[in-house]
């Protein structure tokens, strides 16, 4: 056994993690790796059947490269472009305000914003929407108010919130996305699971995906549990806590919500994260130039600055931010977060990577001609424990893969 999954079935003995499921693969399909580790369920109780790849689990934030892909397809098609305010489509967010400060006794100060949001700020969370949990004047603003954050199944009414900064001048981690779903709602007059299916799934070939479990009941029967950490930062246990897919009723979300809303296995997932690696062979989804915009930097120094502030933030956000090294600089592409150097033996610059809240990450290196994927459901996003062992697995399937590309070199 790879003294890498040694170390993952080690932390599943120890029931530091219900479980795994690895992927990865070259560009040229050269080299693949796939391993599943551990059960569906903590709880003794309910399914305790291995892990599969075609497990189902809740993919949270790795929805948003799947919507961002749909964004840039209508761009491509001329549809939209990056720069053109999208309160065309989405007239509610053009009177958004924005806070700008704070009185003596509290009182929000709120002014119209003055620059307009547009989809390519949408795309990199450089547009003032955050997530109203992480933005320091949003979390005050809350405070204020007495509020907390909205349990709606529906975008307009979940983040109904001010935008925390005027769009362009800072970045900050938030729902963006969910409306760039909803301006392709708008534009195509089609839901966002039915755009994606005929735009990105069935091109792929991909059948077990959905923003609904509840119109597919097969997908249900597959899900594999999820698992929290106990408060003594010990092992990992069951938890039927509501996640963020679901209204105040338990009920599911009735939005399509294009940043954290899509089940579906690894394995299906792995075909979008291989789409992206090998579009210079075939644009099934997107044209190459549009992947290597993907990949070029597109925050202004505002932006990049504060990334790089929340990214240091503490261990807890740079593991959920995919567990880069603090050292190393980082920018935002589009849809996803970029490296601006090299990882020793590991990620090299120019790679896109971002996860999703259970602890699932991935990432897409076109310089090295390898993507990777760990999925697992296990909350809080950034667990100490689950980026141990992801971190573990990137480093040992470079080696893999740079001991398959000698071992090929000399046949």
């Amino acid at each position: 056994m790879l003294d890498f999954e040694q170390f993952i079935e080690t932390a599943v003995a120890n029931e530091d993690i219900p479980g795994c499921v690895l992927l990865a693969s070259s560009r040229d399909g050269s080299f693949t790796y796939t391993k599943t580790f551990g059960k569906r369920s903590m709880h003794p109780d309910r399914n305790q059947l291995p892990l599969r790849l075609d497990s189902v689990m809740w993919i949270a934030s790795c929805t948003k490269l799947m919507t961002s892909i749909c964004a840039l397809q209508l761009v491509e098609r001329g549809h939209l472009t990056l720069d053109e305010p999208v309160c065309t489509h989405i007239p509610e967010l053009k009177d958004r305000a924005v806070i700008t400060g704070f009185q003596d006794d509290g009182t929000p100060i709120e002014e119209p914003h003055k620059t307009p949001i547009t989809l390519r700020l949408l795309l990199t969370h450089c547009s003032g929407i955050a997530y109203d949990v992480m933005h320091p004047n949003l979390i005050q603003w809350n405070a204020y108010h007495k509020r907390t954050t909205s349990p709606s199944g529906k975008i307009l009414e979940r983040y109904d919130h001010p935008l925390g900064f005027e769009p362009g001048t800072s970045w900050m981690y938030g729902p963006g996305i969910d409306f760039a779903g909803l301006l392709i709602e708008r534009v195509t007059k089609l839901s966002l699971e039915d755009y994606m299916r005929a735009n990105i799934w069935e091109p792929l070939g991909i059948k077990d995906m959905t923003f609904h479990l509840s119109q597919r009941p097969d997908l249900a029967q597959r899900m594999a549990d999820m698992s929290k950490r106990a408060s003594d930062g010990g092992k990992a246990v069951f938890t039927d806590e509501r996640q963020s897919y679901h209204n105040e009723k338990m009920e599911e979300s009735e939005d399509c919500f294009g940043g954290h809303g899509i089940m579906t296995s690894p394995e299906e997932y792995f075909k979008v994260l291989r789409a992206v690696l090998t579009t210079e062979e075939d644009e099934r989804i997107l044209k190459r130039g549009t992947v290597k915009m993907m990949f070029e930097p597109q925050m202004g120094e505002g932006g990049k600055a504060m990334l790089g502030i929340v990214c240091k933030s503490g261990e807890i956000v740079n593991n959920a931010m995919g567990g880069v090294p603090m050292e190393l600089e980082r920018d935002y592409g589009l849809g996803s977060m970029l490296l601006c150097g090299d990882e020793p033996g590991a990620r090299t610059k120019g790679t896109l990577i971002w996860g999703g809240l259970p602890n699932l990450y991935w990432f897409v290196d076109p310089t090295t001609g390898l993507a990777g994927l760990y999925a697992g459901q296990v909350v809080p996003y950034g667990d100490a424990k689950s980026a141990a062992v992801c971190r573990k697995f990137e480093a040992g399937v470079y080696e893999l893969y740079e001991k398959s590309k000698r071992t090929n070199s000399n046949l």
